[in-house]
Order: structure tokens, then sequence, then C-alpha cells
């Protein structure tokens, strides 16, 4: 635990505690969230421990016991950020706290933490509360920001590409016998019927004989 008296915020005698370290960015579920931008505008490295008064008092609540009410989004740079301890003033009416802590080399000059926080069920992150600087930081720049746009789903066109069928070679193909003409068919019944009278012609001269 850690003690840090201010000259603005009724901290005075409050005790910031330790939460569990901050976590990269993950999947809000059905926790609200509020979301800053903390940026280092100085040309020197923050290394202190940055507070701010949080307003309403008790907004930020961490989602379980053992996760951080805070966690870093995509955005960030200019610090160690498996290094970034989080503290949160115990539950208390009138006041809470929430302060940062850059270990392992500080918040380098143009360095910017973009960050979220965990909100109590009947807070709304339409209306994120307020973090307010505490000296001697009141110099950094700290900024409330829109939460970021949904990414938009794209659904690509359906595109019909048609189908040519394979070409059929005449091998392939069944072969049916085409009519007979009428003057062929006629030519060889006539050639039927002169042979048949010839040969009762035969028969009938070798009975007569």
């Amino acid at each position: 635990m850690l003690r840090r008296c201010t000259a603005t915020l009724s901290l005075a005698m409050a005790t910031l505690t330790l939460a569990a370290p901050a976590s990269s960015a993950l999947g809000a579920g059905t926790t609200n969230y509020a979301y800053y931008d903390l940026i280092n505008n100085r040309s020197t490295a923050v290394n202190d421990l940055i507070v701010t008064n949080v307003l309403p008092p008790n907004a930020i609540v961490p989602p379980n016991a053992t996760t951080s009410p805070l966690t870093i989004l995509d955005g960030s740079f200019g610090f160690d950020q498996k290094n970034l301890q989080v503290f949160l003033s115990p539950s208390d009416p009138n006041v809470q706290g929430l302060a940062i802590k850059f270990a392992n080399g500080g918040l380098a000059p143009g360095g910017e933490l973009n960050f979220k926080v965990s909100l109590d069920p009947t807070v709304s992150g339409a209306s994120a509360p307020q973090l307010i600087l505490q000296a001697p930081d009141t110099d950094l720049k700290l900024v409330n920001i829109p939460p970021p746009s949904p990414p938009v789903v794209v659904t690509p066109p359906i595109v019909v590409t048609p189908v040519t069928p394979p070409s059929t070679s005449s091998a392939d193909v069944p072969h049916t016998p085409e009519p007979m003409s009428l003057a062929l068919w006629s030519a060889l019944t006539g050639c039927g019927l002169l042979r048949a009278r010839a040969f009762r012609r035969a028969r009938r001269a070798a009975a007569s004989a």
C-alpha cells in the first residue's frame, strides 16, 4: 500500500491500494468502460506517481478482485507496458483516487497512454467520470476520449461466374439413324417387286414343262 498527500484532494490521508497489473486490450463484454488519453508533454520523463481524483467517487470499479480496473489500449507508447502499476483507493462515499506509476523508465517525453477503466454498473460509459490530475502533475494532458468505433464488417458482393459447359465432339454424340428418303425407299421396293415377279414366272415355266 502507498500513501500520498495532496493539497487539493481530500485524499490527504487516504490509502491507495495497488490493483492487479494493468492488462492489455481485451473484449469489453458486458462491463461499461470510460476511455482516456494521458500524454507527457514535458521534455523529461515522468517517473513519479501520477494521482487523479475521480468524480463522482466510486465510479471506477474493477471487474473482479483479481483484475485491474485499467486496460492499456492500442496506440500507447513511450513506457514499459509490462510494468505499469495502477493504484485505486478503498471504497469511500466521499472520495476516490486513481494513481498510475510508470515503473522501469517512466513515461518518456511525448509518450502516450491510451487506456480504459471499468465502471460501476450504475455508471454509464456515455457519462464518463472525470479524472482530475493532482499536483505536481497538473501540467500533463489527460482527456476523456470517445470509445473506439466498432470494426466495420464489409460483406463482399456475391459474384456469379458463368460456367461454360464442355464442348461435345461428334464422336461423343449418340448416332441416330436418319429416316430413309422416299425416293430411295421406292427404288428398293421396286427392285424387290421385280425380283418377286421374275421368280414367280420361272416357277410357272418350270411347272408347264
